[in-house]
């Protein structure tokens, strides 16, 4: 059994703490616990949230999951958050922070000078701890991964239901989302360049990577679960089958 640790504070992002529930929280092989000062209901945005356990209760999970919320001046000033974070990443596989909750890791002196995915208003704050905002909308070094918010918090939970139980149990954890339209992955042999195409033309334009937010999974994960051969796919010139 793999104990995950979701971890609750005074402005919790409900949102987010039901992305991450909505695909580890089904998984057989996964305990997912709430943690935080005291047990009981805790006061935040969106879907009501109650700690199951205290931090005293939970020292070694496995993956600790940061979601955002508000007023996380406050969050990263909660020494005995920060002091649990500290206590339990050295034997973490895996450490997750989505939106504002990457300053909270930042505050706990656990991202270092590396840049984060996160909120676009938390760019300020990650400075002012020696790290900063990244463009990306997830960002991976090492142990450490973050992301931008509720969209990204699902692929998170997919990617490391892929790491920790293998692509096909991620496969099928995704298939059980409701009101969710996944984007077909390209075929292993098929150009990458024109897989990339397709997506984009489902996007707005912008700046950098292609982005939609209808897509509710990211070009990102869906890379990471699909086999492909890269020589083959990222072909130099047009006038390749």
């Amino acid at each position: 059994m793999v104990q995950i640790a979701l971890a609750l504070f005074p402005g919790v992002s409900g949102d987010e703490c039901e992305a991450f529930a909505a695909v580890l929280g089904g998984l057989p092989e996964v305990e997912l616990v709430a943690v935080g000062a005291e047990v009981g209901p805790v006061p935040g945005v969106g879907p009501h949230q109650d700690v199951e356990a205290t931090f005293d209760e939970v020292t070694r999970p496995e993956v600790v999951l940061l979601p955002g919320g508000l007023g996380v001046r406050e969050t990263a000033a909660d020494h005995e958050l920060v002091a649990w974070l500290r206590q339990v990443e050295p034997t973490c596989r895996w450490m997750v922070a989505s939106s504002t909750g990457t300053v909270v890791l930042a505050a706990a002196g656990l991202l270092d000078e590396r840049p984060v995915a996160t909120h676009w208003l938390a760019g300020s704050l990650l400075e002012s701890y020696g790290s900063a905002a990244s463009t990306e909308r997830i960002v991976e070094h090492d142990r450490i991964v973050t992301c931008e918010g509720k969209v990204t918090a699902v692929d998170v939970a997919l990617l490391l239901t892929a790491r920790l139980l293998g692509p096909e149990r991620a496969a099928e954890a995704r298939t059980r989302l409701p009101g969710r339209e996944w984007p077909e992955p390209p075929p292993p042999r098929r150009r990458l360049r024109e897989w990339w195409s397709d997506v984009f033309d489902r996007t707005a334009k912008g700046p950098g990577r292609p982005r939609n937010p209808e897509l509710a999974v990211s070009d990102w994960v869906e890379l990471e679960l699909v086999e492909m051969d890269v020589d083959e796919a990222w072909a130099p010139t047009d006038d390749k089958p």
